[in-house]
């Protein structure tokens, strides 16, 4: 009896399931946002989705994405209390810093702190909250397998991450070092809030980190760890040249912009962790 109970639903039921939880999450936080933007919550979303198809369509297609993330990414999770809690606890606790993020930087940006934006500067700056907000919850997982939180479901997982917690640290704080580093030369030029010369000496420092970090993981990784890391670096290598590459080629052709320094930075970032999440896949990590 007790096995029977334990056994997860059908796929086509924990899809279902989750994806009206997600549904419901996302529009309750999209509401959010508008209301901590503009104040007028889900009136000012209607109201600007009707006087824009362009944001209509991007917001819709938004949610479905984020709907249907959220119910195939979980098909092998059933939905009871403790999921659906450690569900809300993520979700809501990773898009809220989101949202507040993006909101102090639109709003130095609309007090004309950062001077002219530009996509590259907005490209590294969200990737660089991304991959912060990533850590963060990371090592909220890291904490709670000490404690009585129990945030993380599987067991094989939450073991692995007791025991190993000084490497999961440094990967944790790695990510987050390497996130603040993308923000930090997005907010640095002449007239903006980060000056070149201590923008310099940030990024100098970041990296130094980043390098003693990666020495320290590879010390604390094991045999699987360690192969992991080579094929990442190979695959991200192969993306780099082909995605780089092609870029850089049709922009010389005059197909497309050129890209510019920042460009380059937050792609060789993307990427990397790309190729992580593509190794990672190959050999079946991703389903634990």
């Amino acid at each position: 009896m007790a096995i029977a109970k334990d056994m997860p639903g059908p796929a086509w039921r924990n899809v279902a399931a989750w994806s009206g939880v997600g549904a419901v999450v996302y529009f309750l936080i999209l509401w959010a946002g508008a209301l901590i933007v503009n104040g007028e919550g889900v009136v000012g979303i209607f109201r600007a989705m009707l006087g824009s198809q362009r944001l209509a369509a991007t917001l819709g297609g938004s949610l479905v994405l984020a709907v249907a993330v959220t119910g195939f990414s979980s098909r092998k999770r059933p939905l009871n209390l403790r999921t659906l809690r450690n569900f809300m606890i993520h979700n809501v606790m990773a898009i809220t810093a989101f949202l507040l993020a993006i909101w102090g930087f639109t709003r130095l940006n609309g007090a004309g702190a950062l001077g002219a934006m530009g996509s590259s500067t907005w490209a590294a700056f969200v990737t660089g909250v991304t991959l912060i907000v990533i850590a963060c919850m990371g090592t909220l997982a890291l904490a709670s397998v000490h404690t009585r939180a129990d945030l993380v479901e599987d067991e094989a997982v939450a073991e692995e991450m007791h025991d190993r917690g000084r490497l999961f640290l440094c990967s944790f704080t790695w990510i987050a070092a390497c996130g603040l580093l993308l923000i930090v030369l997005g907010l640095a030029g002449p007239g903006r809030l980060v000056s070149p010369q201590a923008a310099l000496m940030g990024a100098v420092a970041l990296i130094a980190i980043l390098a003693v970090l990666g020495i320290v993981s590879w010390r604390l990784s094991d045999e699987l760890g360690r192969t992991l890391s080579y094929e990442t670096g190979n695959m991200a290598f192969y993306l780099i040249w082909v995605l780089g590459s092609g870029w850089a080629i049709l922009a010389h052709l005059g197909f497309v912009a050129a890209p510019a320094p920042l460009d380059w930075l937050t792609l060789f970032v993307i990427l990397l962790f790309a190729a992580s999440f593509i190794v990672l896949g190959r050999r079946r990590l991703l389903t634990r």
